[in-house]
């Protein structure tokens, strides 16, 4: 829903100040040619910050698309990386498909449909694609599993932050800067081992989760269990994707475009968005507490 002028407040700017604070320095660290580098999540970070400014300064359709660019994104790298067969074909294109079919239940508020949209009728159809194409079955089962995997993490565990800047922008926010504070605080205690980057985490993210509390109208022993319960999905995330890196035999000290550094960006998404997403939406009854942004 776009808003009038008359009706911009503050409250607003200060994510569009981010966006473009980030995207300035995102930029200078782009024509340093190499001399400052910045952490790639960064870059993901600014997208998802940009459909949280489309959606209150615009609409929220454009904005829930520029999700699905990023699920497709990174879906065409798993794909690129796991051993799938040209017989595969088929189911390729069914989870390519899955991701318009489950935006628009997203940007027309199907919950009901949406909730079952990829691990339900998509799983359902998949397997049937792979082995359509595949019918002396040699193979079929591991390229299911790996097709659903990615679909179910790259696609729809990602499109809950979409879903989340439907009712309240300043809750994806939320979500953004504990994310972020939680990477900041793994990579200053990194030779200190994963127990001191998660204490560290732990304190940024309570922090951050009471400070927000005005504008996320989050309670705040919910804010408090977030503040704690963020920076456990974001190891689980961080941890699950490595494990996958190396079976891969990707380097994660050394990723390359196509050759995981998407996935290397967002698996810090991976088990936050849905889980933050459902907690809030069970707890704090969307309908009530947040705005919607309809068209």
């Amino acid at each position: 829903m776009g808003l009038e002028s008359s009706q911009i407040s503050w409250e607003l700017m200060l994510p569009l100040a981010l966006l473009l604070l980030l995207g300035l320095v995102l930029a200078a660290a782009g024509l340093s040619r190499g001399r400052f580098a910045l952490p790639g999540y960064l870059a993901y970070f600014w997208i998802f910050l940009l459909i949280c400014v489309i959606t209150d300064f615009f609409s929220f359709a454009p904005a829930v698309w520029l999700m699905a660019f990023v699920s497709f994104r990174a879906l065409r790298e798993y794909f690129s990386l796991v051993d799938l067969r040209l017989e595969d074909r088929w189911g390729i294109l069914g989870a390519y498909l899955s991701i318009p079919f489950m935006i628009y239940l997203i940007q027309i508020d199907w919950y009901g449909f949406f909730i079952v949209s990829i691990p339900v009728y998509a799983f359902v159809v998949i397997p049937f694609l792979v082995t359509l194409g595949d019918s002396r079955g040699r193979g079929s089962l591991l390229s299911i599993g790996a097709i659903d995997f990615g679909l179910f993490f790259f696609v729809y565990c990602l499109g809950h932050i979409a879903y989340l800047a439907f009712y309240s922008t300043w809750l994806v926010v939320m979500l953004l800067l504990a994310v972020a504070v939680c990477n900041m605080a793994s990579a200053m205690t990194a030779r200190r081992g994963r127990i001191t980057g998660f204490v560290l985490s732990c304190l940024f993210s309570l922090a951050l989760m009471l400070a927000l509390r005005h504008w996320t109208s989050v309670p705040t022993v919910h804010a408090v269990v977030l503040g704690i319960l963020i920076p456990v999905l974001v190891q689980m995330g961080d941890y699950t994707v490595g494990v996958l890196e190396r079976d891969l035999g990707i380097s994660a000290a050394d990723l390359e475009p196509g050759r995981g550094r998407v996935l290397g960006c967002l698996k810090s998404y991976l088990f936050t968005a849905p889980i933050v997403f459902h907690y809030l939406r069970w707890f704090m009854k969307f309908g009530e507490l947040v705005q919607r942004h309809v068209d």
